[in-house]
């Protein structure tokens, strides 16, 4: 297959991710030592980089969200295979590699401390399983099109594009990169690149695919000229109101007519495929001997503030479990008599100003307080008070012999199936009722990981242990239930409200055709008289801006848009509502500054164009690839 030829230019990053500047300022120098000191560590991490800079290209491009989010749990003796496009696998070290950076570039962005919510680690995990489904995808589509990269393009590429890792060892002290120095070691012959070539050589193949697919968006001018128009152009309109009038409960309506409104709306009626599981529930509790863990280190925490090495507001910051105010020094401001957990009010408004509580435990776990003031606010009585929090977890005895009991659980469900298992562990099940892909379990809430099983396996299959923040799973598939549309009868009383409302719709529209009728021959405004309507008149506006006494009607909008100054519109759907407007106003286009604004527009029109056509490509070869998701394996 002939390579397809590509302009030179576009071999070029142009994110400043990837940019250096170059520099006159001296730079901390590398002796060839430095130098293959740098490379030994460059190689080691080739891998996690490769992957780095796949996600800085794919993330940006694609927003693919869904399936199962989590890190699946693995025993061994399992394959290396979190699953496969196509028949080729995907390894857990590709899928984790994803997810490591993912992690990584969450840190960065909200600061080392920051925790992820459940949900959140379970989007991180689901981003990381597309993202190794698009590297296979993508890779094999280079493949197909024998994308290659020369020599040549090789070295322009690594001189324009130093990798990040590299532009932080030729910075200086000021952290400005030095790119004369840069060049120099990249010219050195006894410096061994045989990692960055191969870097460069993964990922221009990237690269140019990507643009290639980028290069197609094209913007007409008529829809640049159109989106400047509709950000500047200001309208004024006048209009009147016509009132859909409350159906009429009672009213009749004839068997045929409902049938037929079942067939028109046949399509909304239909259920999506649905999954029944029970499960096994094993909630991850603190044991007795974790509480007294947390009593006494609130206690040496006391004992500390007591003895002036430390202050309560920095023994609260650095060991409150209260995320809302330990970096507040434990600071509740001032809270009103009755209004806490029936401890935590006893104690603190028991204090004396100045005074540290006893530990003692409330339904969040251990604190200790200090009052600092009362009032009394409009009658009530209030302190300010600061706590430190120490939540009561489980240890890692109670980890360990957690996780000796799963392991149990899991051999006995697969010895001796998952209700026998139960019935000889003791274990209570829980039948689940019937849910759709996507939604949330009752009685179980967001658990993406038991509802991706759910809809992964045949009835009958049992998974591995499924682990959330305070419970593990079990989770048996007890029955498939296809999509299916609801009957006539299930939905006869909705379509006989429908069709009610629809006749009270019909009323109202007859109206405002009338009245337009009026308008048109006599006027707009003898017209409304004659039907005793108000006219109203809107201020300014412009096609997308919410409209006082309007609201955000893309109706009403749409109609000023396309009407000619002075013309009438035909009745236009609202909420509840018909409005007849007649436009007044609209400004002249300002040549010049379109003139001005063009060429941004272009850019914003182009990405947009090609953020569709990247996620719709995509989503096309996604479709027809055959993906398998092994994360959540079947234990029985």
């Amino acid at each position: 297959m002939k390579a397809i030829a590509f302009p030179r230019a576009i071999c070029y990053f142009t994110a400043d991710f990837f940019r250096g500047r170059p520099s006159r300022r001296r730079s901390n120098a590398l002796s060839k030592e430095g130098i293959r000191a740098m490379l030994k560590s460059f190689r080691e991490r080739t891998k996690a980089i490769l992957w780095i800079v796949v996600l800085a290209f794919v993330i940006s491009i694609f927003a693919l969200w869904g399936m199962d989010l989590r890190t699946p749990e693995r025993s061994r003796g399992e394959s290396d295979v979190v699953g496969s496009v196509d028949g080729e696998d995907i390894s857990y070290q590709t899928y984790q590699n994803a997810l490591n950076q993912l992690w990584t570039q969450m840190k960065e962005e909200r600061g080392e401390e920051y925790e992820p919510s459940e949900i959140e680690r379970n989007m991180l995990a689901d981003q990381a399983w597309e993202l190794a489904v698009q590297g296979r995808l993508m890779s094999e589509e280079i493949r197909k099109l024998d994308i290659s990269v020369s020599d040549e393009e090789l070295v322009a590429f690594l001189r324009k594009n130093p990798h990040p890792q590299l532009v932080k060892t030729f910075s200086d002290e000021e952290g400005q990169f030095d790119y004369q120095s840069y060049l120099r070691a990249l010219a050195d012959p006894e410096v061994d690149w045989t990692e960055l070539e191969r870097w460069g050589r993964a990922v221009i193949p990237e690269v140019k695919f990507q643009t290639y697919l980028l290069s197609q968006a094209h913007v007409p001018e008529s829809d640049v000229l159109d989106r400047f128009k509709e950000r500047t152009t200001t309208m004024r309109a006048q209009y009147v109101e016509i009132p859909v009038p409350a159906a009429d409960p009672s009213a009749e309506v004839p068997e045929p007519e409902l049938r037929a409104l079942y067939e028109e709306k046949k399509e909304g009626f239909k259920e999506p495929a649905m999954r029944r599981i029970r499960v096994i529930e094993i909630e991850k509790k603190a044991s007795p001997a974790d509480d007294e863990d947390a009593a006494a280190r609130l206690a040496d925490i006391r004992a500390e503030i007591a003895g002036g090495s430390i202050d309560f507001a920095t023994a609260a910051e650095e060991n409150s479990d209260d995320g809302a105010t330990a970096s507040k020094g434990g600071d509740l401001g001032f809270i009103k008599q009755g209004s806490m957990d029936p401890e935590f009010d006893r104690v603190a408004f028991s204090l004396r100003p100045g005074e540290i509580s006893e530990p003692f435990k409330s339904a969040r776990g251990w604190h200790i307080v200090k009052l600092e003031e009362r009032r009394t606010a409009q009658g009530a009585a209030e302190a300010r008070v600061r706590h430190v929090l120490v939540e009561v977890e489980p240890g890692a005895d109670t980890i360990d012999s957690l996780s000796t009991f799963i392991r149990r659980v899991t051999e006995t469900i697969r010895d001796d199936g998952f209700e026998q298992a139960a019935s000889k562990l003791s274990l209570p099940v829980r039948e689940i009722e019937p849910f759709a892909q996507g939604m949330f379990v009752k009685d179980i809430g967001f658990v993406p990981r038991i509802v991706s099983f759910a809809f992964g396996n045949k009835a009958g299959s049992t998974s591995f242990p499924i682990e959330t923040a305070s419970t593990v799973y079990f989770v048996k598939v007890v029955e498939e239930i296809p999509e299916r549309t609801r009957p006539f009868e299930d939905v006869r009383e909705r379509l006989l409200a429908d069709a009610r409302l629809a006749r009270a719709d019909a009323a109202a529209k007859a109206r405002a055709d009338a009245a337009r009728k009026d308008m048109i021959a006599n006027g707009f405004e003898a017209g409304a008289r004659a039907h005793g309507l108000d006219i109203q008149t809107t201020p300014q506006f412009k096609r997308m801006d919410q409209i006082p006494g309007v609201g955000g009607n893309t109706a009403f909008s749409t109609a000023c848009w396309l009407l000619p100054l002075g013309a009438v519109s035909p009745p236009v759907k609202g909420q509840g509502r018909y409005h007849i407007i007649k436009l007044v106003e609209r400004s002249e286009l300002d040549v010049a500054a379109y003139g001005q604004a063009r060429a941004g527009l272009v850019d914003e029109m182009r990405n947009e164009i090609a953020s569709r056509f990247m996620a719709n490509w995509y989503q096309g070869i996604r479709d027809k690839a055959k993906i398998e998701d092994l994360r959540e394996k079947r234990l029985q």
